[in-house]
Formats: structure tokens, sequence, C-alpha cells
């Protein structure tokens, strides 16, 4: 069945990670950076860390671990794989910040036209067959890469790569986190690039890429348990987790059950089973492209050389030397559930590799310190209490509710973050809910920041409700004022009802939007006051008095 596209978007994707990387090194990138992690690199860490857990798509991850577990409460936004969204062109792209146009991996079986061999490029193996290659390492040597990891220890920094591939001695993912930490504990500032081969094999076995899998939510359990110890102990680091790819369930198909089909080509097709290129003999093209509309229908994108070429799918980059020669006369790009075999029996519950929502969005988790501020509970008190100055500058701690008190305290050898509710009877409930550091933080600012508006009194009240009945959907505004307050700083305040039901809430304003003019104030607030209601910018602009009451001069 057909599901919408997702198309790799280049400048949000896991190619642009790396670059951040180089940026905050200050090595010159090999690309865009990433800007949703750009801002978490905004100091000087000792040791910045990227773990990638093979498959660990957004939706497997949101599936199996609620929004209680770390990995989710961390979890900062989704970006897009690469085309295909699979594990060779990906990895590739995760190790070297190059797109697949730019380092020319694109998939498990490359098309070599120098050899004139479609090659296993991992195993340097022809295509279906254990006959080697060429003597020589066939992917390394006619596209060669040089990684990030290389390129910050030619420019006098540390870096290492922590994989099972690379070190044959780590047999799980204790090990690779282990060797991690051993390496964050030598002196002077590094990158570590480490990587796990799963959750991507347990999905191919059970499943779980569109569906429910007990084993991959077992797994992705343990691995954060496992997280959670290493985040436990960092000192002065950065640890960032992400995914190459994600995965969809998926029905196998074989092309040899086509024969007709097979022999419209020169060859085998290459790339992976949910994105393939095909090489087609001169004259059969139509034949081609009516026969396998004919199989495979809506599941498959199929497109001509030029077509991929303009929608950019492997990249936006320059081509490397070699990707041209690798690009058949058509490819098909999974957007249903089928992937097509070329070789082999494999019994696959889950593939990866084509464009569905599922298989191209992938996490970026960020993490620092369990204790950033020390083992001192009132340094985290302290911090969002700072917080919510910049937001409410008239905040202060005696403003904090009684009832609140925070702790760090020490439970079968290990200190955790607690927050105690006392109620006015002097009988109280603990909350211990594993939090780190800066999730604590977040804790204390969600539990005091009404009682900080709430201690800044009304002073005056500007009514700008129209006289005019203004609904949507059925929600009638009933009240739409702004108001000034006793301690300082502005709102405004909304109320809307139906027939059974309504609510309200009060919108401060930070002292920030309050410094530009007028104009950028209602740009920067377009939503928060009018959009629900369709009162427009030019609605407000005309008020009478408005700006005056808010303090603009202009």
């Amino acid at each position: 069945m057909s599901k919408s596209a997702l198309l790799p978007d280049y400048k949000n994707c896991i190619a642009n990670l790396p670059n951040s990387i180089l940026k905050y090194f200050g090595c010159g990138t090999a690309g865009d950076t990433l800007p949703a992690l750009d801002k978490y690199l905004d100091e000087k860490y000792k040791n910045v860390i990227v773990l990638v857990l093979d498959g660990m798509g957004s939706s497997v991850l949101c599936r199996s671990l609620d929004n209680s577990h770390l990995l989710r409460r961390h979890y900062k936004e989704s970006i897009t794989s690469v085309l295909p969204s699979a594990t060779v062109a990906a990895t590739t792209s995760l190790m070297t910040g190059l797109q697949p146009c730019e380092h020319a991996w694109l998939g498990w079986n490359n098309y070599y036209k120098d050899i004139d061999k479609n090659v296993t490029v991992f195993r340097n193996r022809i295509k279906d067959t254990g006959k080697k290659a060429a003597p020589y390492n066939v992917a390394f040597t006619l596209t060669p890469y040089k990684s990030v990891v290389e390129r910050l220890n030619e420019a006098g920094i540390k870096a290492y790569t922590v994989s099972p591939f690379v070190q044959k001695e780590l047999k799980s993912l204790q090990d690779v986190l282990d060797k991690t930490k051993e390496l964050c504990a030598e002196s002077g500032r590094k990158y570590i690039y480490a990587y796990w081969p799963s959750p991507d094999d347990l999905l191919h076995k059970h499943g779980g890429g569109s569906s429910e899998s007990e084993k991959v939510k077992e797994f992705l359990e343990d691995a954060e348990r496992r997280i959670l110890n290493f985040t436990y102990d960092m000192k002065n680091s950065l640890l960032v987790v992400t995914a190459d790819h994600g995965h969809t369930d998926v029905k196998l198909t074989y092309l040899s059950d086509h024969p007709e089909l097979l022999d419209c080509l020169e060859r085998l097709p290459s790339l992976e089973a949910r994105t393939m290129t095909f090489f087609v003999k001169k004259g059969r093209k139509r034949e081609f492209k009516k026969l396998f509309k004919e199989i495979y229908g809506d599941d498959f994108m199929l497109l001509s050389k030029k077509e991929i070429l303009e929608k950019q799918l492997f990249g936006t980059g320059a081509y490397h030397p070699k990707f041209m020669s690798m690009l058949g006369d058509y490819f098909v790009v999974a957007t249903g559930d089928i992937s097509i075999m070329t070789g082999g029996i494999r019994n696959w519950l889950s593939d990866h590799g084509g464009a569905t929502e599922e298989e191209m969005r992938v996490p970026l988790i960020v993490l620092n310190d369990f204790f950033p501020l020390g083992t001192d509970v009132n340094a985290y008190v302290k911090e969002a209490l700072r917080r919510l100055k910049k937001k409410y500058p008239w905040a202060k701690r005696s403003m904090f509710n009684k009832h609140e008190s925070y702790a760090i305290e020490e439970v079968s050898g290990k200190k955790e973050f607690v927050n105690y509710y006392t109620w006015d009877d002097n009988t109280r409930k603990r909350y211990a809910e594993g939090w780190d550091g800066e999730l604590f933080i977040r804790r204390i600012i969600s539990e005091q920041e009404s009682r900080i508006t709430g201690a800044n009194k009304v002073k005056e009240v500007l009514d700008v409700m129209p006289d005019y009945g203004v609904d949507c959907h059925g929600w009638c505004l009933e009240r739409f004022e702004f108001r000034s307050h006793v301690l300082g700083g502005y709102s405004a305040f909304v109320q809307a009802g139906d027939r059974v039901a309504g609510g309200s809430r009060e919108f401060f304003f930070a002292p920030e939007q309050m410094n530009g003019t007028f104009e950028e104030f209602l740009d920067a607030n377009r939503e928060l006051l009018s959009g629900a209601f369709g009162l427009n910018k030019e609605y407000m602009e005309k008020f009478k008095g408005l700006r005056e009451f808010l303090g603009f001069k202009e």
C-alpha cells in the first residue's frame, strides 16, 4: 500500500550533523551544518560524542518508549536521513558530512563501471556471490573518502571511532559505551563517533518498523538504561544520540518471479531493495516502464535518471567523479510496503531504503552531564530562578511555592534528584523520576512559573475585544485584553468557549519582545494573539491606544 513520500532535506539531515562537529572544533566544513545541533554546541566541552543506533528511526523510538523515558525527554527534534535511507549511504554521510552524490557510497550494492560489476561494498564481494570483487577493496579504492575523525586528527584534535566493525572485541552496546567512557577519561578535548548495529538487526528479523515489536522495545529499554548510566558519570561532555535511518514493515517480492521484466535489463539492478537503479537494454525503456507499473503499481516512484538529478534526491553538492556512472536509466523509490529482492532468500519483516516517513525520520537526542552544576541542589534552584528572571524580571525565590522543595539524595550508592510536595499537615510525597540536571531545572521552572506570574498583579487593562462577534470552529472569543502589571511587564489575556466548555490563558511577553518596534512586536506574536480567531495584524495596528499602552514610542 502506497504512503506519502518524505524526501531528504539536505539542509536538515544526518549529513549536516558531522559538519556541526567540524565547525565546533574549528575545522573547515564539508557542507552545511545542522542548526538544531549548533545551538547546543555553545560551550567548550571536553568530550563531544555522537552515538548512532542503527535503524532507530523516530517512529521506532516513539512507539517503543513513552514520554517518561530519558531518550524521549531529550528528543530535540527529528531530522531526515539521506536517500537511500540505508546503512551504506547514511553512515557514510554521518562519518563524513558528505551527501550521497558527493561520497558515492550509494547502496549495499553499487555498480562500478571500472570493473563492470555490482559490488556488495562492505564485503567487497560480487553481488550475491562469495567471490571477491577485485584483488583490492573496490569501494575504498575507487570512491575513497576522508572521515570527520580523520580530518580532526589531521588538524591536531583528538578524534576516535568506536565500532564493532573497527574494534572486533566490542561485542555489545555496553562494550561500546565502556570504550567510549575510557576515551572520555583521557586528557584533552576530543570527538568520539560511536556506532552499534541494533535495533536494525532486530527490526529486520522481528518487525516493528511500523508496528509494535517486543524484541525492539526490550532492546531500546535496555539501551536507555545503559545510556543513562553512561551519562550519570559524564563530566564536561555532550552526548548526541541519533540513527542512520528508520524502518517500515514490508512484504518481500522477488524480481526472479518476473522474467519478462528481467529480460529488459542489461544487468541486475543495484543499490537497495527499496531504492533501486535499473540499466535498461537499448530500445526497451518504454516496455520496462509499462511492465514495472503493471507489476508494482503505486508502491514505488518510478523516475528517470534526469528526474532523479533534477529532484536532487542524492544531494545538492558536487558530484563525485564516479557518481554518474553508477546511475542507470531508471530509479524506483519505495513509498509503499514492498521490498524487491534480486537474489537470495530472506525472511525480513521490516526494511529501509525507501522514502516513507518511518524510514526517513530519525531523532536528534542531546544529553549533557547528569550533574552539570555539581551535587548541591541549590545550584539547580538558582539556575531555574535565573531562567525565570530572564522571562519574568520580577521573579524572586521568595515567590516560589512553599509546598515544593528540592533535594539530591543518595539511593543504592547513586545520587538522584528529588522533588517533595509537603501539605499543611506536614505529610509529604516524594517524586524521583530519573531526572538529570537539565530536566530537573525544567521541572522546577514548570512548577514555579504560575507562582511567579501570579505574584505580579494586574495594574491596568486595555480591552481589545472587537465589537463584532469572532468565532473559530465553534469557539467564541469572550475576552481579549492586554494588561500591565504592578511589578512591571505586560501580558495578554484570552478567554474563549463553546456551548459546553471554555478556557482562558494569560501570555506574558519577554522583555526582549518589548525592545523593538510595535510592528515587530505584532509580527512576533501574530499567532499567539490573533491567529486562532482571525484577528489580524492590521486590526491590532489600528486599535486606538494599544501602541501607547504597551509603551512603544513609535
